[in-house]
Order: structure tokens, then sequence, then C-alpha cells
């Protein structure tokens, strides 16, 4: 942590603030995600066009993440 420029005297409040500032920007991109699909939630395309190409990208990258940290 030392390489991320926490002060070393306020070692405990600065990753405290750290780990706040992180879970804020996740919190952000899920609010930005649902605004960006939320109002076609009902739609009945929806699941087609969104919800399987990206549950299937996420399970690529994941599958390669997967094979790339156990044989390499």
């Amino acid at each position: 942590l030392d390489e991320l420029g926490l002060p070393s005297g306020h070692f405990v409040t600065a990753l405290i603030g750290f780990n706040v500032g992180v879970e804020l920007g996740q919190l952000a991109v899920v609010v930005l995600a649902f605004l960006l699909v939320g109002r076609f939630w009902e739609h009945d395309r929806y699941r087609r066009y969104v919800v399987i190409p990206a549950s299937s990208a996420i399970a690529l990258v994941g599958l390669y993440w997967a094979v790339t940290r156990i044989f390499f």
C-alpha cells in the first residue's frame, strides 16, 4: 500500500478512505449501468440482446483468466 502513496502517519484513516472511495466508485458504476439499461428491463428483447451476450462475455473473460492463472 506504500506504492499508492498513502501517508504512513495516518495509515488507518487513509486505508479506510481508500476503501470507501473504491466502494463509491463501484456503486457509481452500478447506478450508471442501471440507468442505462433500467428502462429496457421489461422489454422482451432485453434478455436476448443484453443479458445473454453480457453474461457470455463475463464467462469468457473469467474462463480466460482461470486458464491463464492455472496453466501459465
